[in-house]
C-alpha cells in the first residue's frame, strides 16, 4: 500500500492505514501526537507530530479545540435568568452559580498538551533554540564516510570526539538531525541521535526489540 503507516501502541503493531484514514484518526482523537507512528515496512519509530505530513492536522486540531469553548459557553449560561421570576427580586442570588460553569471550562485549558503555540511550520518556538547533540555512528560501510561528515557539518558547529561519536551544536530538532543523517547511512547502518539540552533521543535501524526497550529506560530516566 503506497503511503502507508502502522501505529505502535505499547509494542503492538497496528495497521497500515493510509495517509488519508491517519489524519482521520487525528480529527476523532484516536492518534495523539505522542503516538509512535511508523512508514509501512518500517521500524523507525517516532511521535506523529514530528512526520511534516501530520504536523498542520494537529495543528489545526488544536485551533479547533482552543476555540470550541468559546462558542457553547454563552449557550450553557442562558437558562440562568430563566430560574429567576421577574417579579420577584428575592431569587437574583440564585443567578450567582452561573460563574461556576465557567471556571470549570478553563482548568482543563493549561493542562491540554495541544496547546503549545506552534510556528508557521507547525514546530514549538522553544524547538528552534540552539541545543546541544551527541551523535553515534554504527556505519558498516565506509565508502560514504566523506558524505556522511559534510551532512554532519551542515547542520552547524560540529567536532568528531571518536571514530563513530560526535558532537553538534544546531538548531534542528532531534527527529530533524536523525532524517538528514539517515540519507546518508547503509542499510546494515546504525544511528543514535542525543539531544542533550532537551533531554530528547532519536535513533534509527536497531530492531523493533531495542527500539521498545530503549523507549522505556528512556521514559523511566526522562
Amino acid at each position: 500500500m503506497i503511503g502507508a503507516w502502522t501505529i505502535n501502541v505499547s509494542g503492538r503493531v497496528y495497521g497500515p492505514f493510509t495517509s488519508e484514514r491517519m489524519r482521520a484518526f487525528v480529527g476523532e482523537g484516536r492518534l495523539a501526537p505522542q503516538s509512535l507512528v511508523a512508514r509501512e515496512g518500517s521500524t523507525d519509530w517516532h511521535e506523529a507530530r514530528d512526520e511534516p505530513e501530520f504536523s498542520d492536522t494537529f495543528a489545526h486540531r488544536t485551533g479547533q479545540a482552543g476555540a470550541a469553548p468559546a462558542e457553547t459557553r454563552p449557550v450553557a449560561a442562558a437558562p440562568a435568568p430563566q430560574a429567576a421570576p421577574a417579579p420577584q427580586p428575592a431569587p437574583a442570588p440564585q443567578a450567582a452559580p452561573s460563574p461556576q460553569p465557567l471556571r470549570t471550562v478553563a482548568a482543563p485549558v493549561p493542562h491540554s498538551p495541544q496547546t503549545h503555540a506552534p510556528h508557521a511550520n507547525g514546530t514549538p518556538a522553544a524547538e528552534h533554540a540552539h541545543a546541544h547533540f551527541a551523535v553515534i555512528l554504527d556505519q558498516k560501510a565506509q565508502a560514504a564516510a566523506n558524505n556522511l561528515e559534510e551532512a554532519i557539518n551542515s547542520l552547524g558547529q560540529s567536532y568528531r570526539l571518536t571514530t563513530n561519536v560526535w558532537i553538534i551544536s544546531t538548531d534542528q530538532t532531534v527527529s530533524a538531525v536523525r532524517n538528514r543523517l539517515v540519507q546518508e547511512l547503509g542499510k546494515a547502518d546504525s544511528l543514535f541521535v542525543i539531544d542533550a539540552s532537551r533531554g530528547k533521543a532519536a535513533w534509527f535501524n536497531f530492531g523493533p526489540e531495542a527500539d521498545v526497550r530503549t523507549r522505556r529506560v528512556w521514559q523511566k530516566s526522562a
